[in-house]
């Protein structure tokens, strides 16, 4: 099956991968749908745990419990006007993920186990309870369901055991959907976060061909902008040594996973701007497109702009002592800036 070949960038989590949607927006070969995250297959119910779901921890209940959170998150997502997934599709991404659902499951049927009592509103558990109780206290049932229950609030149910096929409908299903993207019939296409840069042996799986580009960032600078500009409250900026921690374990998994050398490139996002001609290099001998179709550049992607966000212990001095205990604790994360 034939289309665009595909390019994601990704990160830590503000470590600046849009650099490299920016930058491949410049090649007239490229599209790029910019950094709009496409976190659909690592985000919680999404593809991952899918695959988690019905593969890797594969039984008769909790197959059924993945499969209906991927149908949830998918109508969630084709209805949402904050995550448009069906502009990007051409309307196509509940109708594409519906077919792939179909293709695997391997039975459904109406029903309900203990983990959607769990799940439902309080006034559904309280029906439940009350029938359990009735039935057990007052008619003295020892087995048995929640006939009624199960009338009133029918769900679905499926099982699959797709082992190995699992992965051969992902590829099919992925495919579809990027063929059906907006990417206007040029020969590259770029998706922002399209996996997490970790585990990516595992995510490769999902692809036919992709190559994916890792940005991380120097942890002053990280730590600087979230404390003095962003203040997102999922980098923890309050207590420097928390963030130390927190930064540190991220990477932890870059000591034992092995990656695809071929599929999978690391880069600094101040390479793109002190290192920016040997950088972009990288990045076209990688990608296997040429230097002739960099016809747009420093349209998107500016280094002299992007160098205000570098070095910011010079802006901020007055946090010297929070950053010598980052280059200290974090030193081979330390881009060498040459001042």
């Amino acid at each position: 099956m034939f289309g665009p070949k595909i390019i994601t960038c990704t990160g830590y989590g503000g470590t600046g991968s849009s650099v490299v949607s920016d930058l491949l927006k410049e090649f007239s070969n490229i599209c790029s749908f910019g950094d709009f995250e496409f976190r659909f297959l690592q985000d919680p119910h999404g593809i991952r745990d899918l695959d988690y779901g019905i593969v890797q921890n594969n039984n008769r209940l909790t197959t059924s419990y993945h499969i209906n959170n991927y149908i949830k998150y998918i109508r969630y997502l084709s209805k949402s006007s904050v995550y448009p997934y069906e502009r990007f599709f051409n309307k196509r991404f509940k109708e594409i993920t519906d077919e792939y659902i179909k293709n695997i499951i391997d039975v459904e049927w109406n029903g309900f186990w203990h983990q959607d009592i769990i799940d439902d509103n309080p006034i559904k558990k309280l029906a439940y309870y009350l029938e359990r109780f009735y039935q057990k206290k007052i008619l003295g049932m020892k087995e048995g369901g929640a006939e009624i229950y199960s009338k009133i609030f029918n769900k679905k149910m499926y099982y699959s055991y797709p082992r190995e096929i699992f992965y051969t409908e992902t590829r099919n299903y992925l495919r579809k959907l990027i063929n059906s993207s907006n990417y206007d019939s040029k020969e590259y296409v770029v998706f922002d976060q399209l996996i997490p840069p970790n585990d990516t042996d595992h995510y490769l799986k999902y692809f036919d061909d992709l190559r994916v580009i890792i940005i991380d960032r120097d942890p002053r600078d990280l730590y600087l902008l979230n404390k003095c500009q962003w203040n997102e409250k999922w980098i923890p900026t309050e207590d420097v040594n928390k963030y130390i921690r927190w930064f540190k374990s991220l990477r932890e998994h870059q000591k034992f996973e092995k990656e695809d050398k071929q599929k999978v490139i690391r880069l600094s996002f101040e390479s793109f701007i002190y290192n920016y001609a040997e950088t972009i290099q990288k990045i076209i001998n990688f990608c296997g497109v040429e230097n002739k179709n960099h016809i747009y550049k420093y349209k998107f992607f500016d280094p002299k702009i992007s160098i205000k966000n570098t070095n910011l212990k010079i802006k901020y001095p007055n946090f010297e002592k929070e950053i010598n205990i980052i280059e200290r604790e974090l030193f081979e994360f330390c881009y060498k800036f040459v001042n």
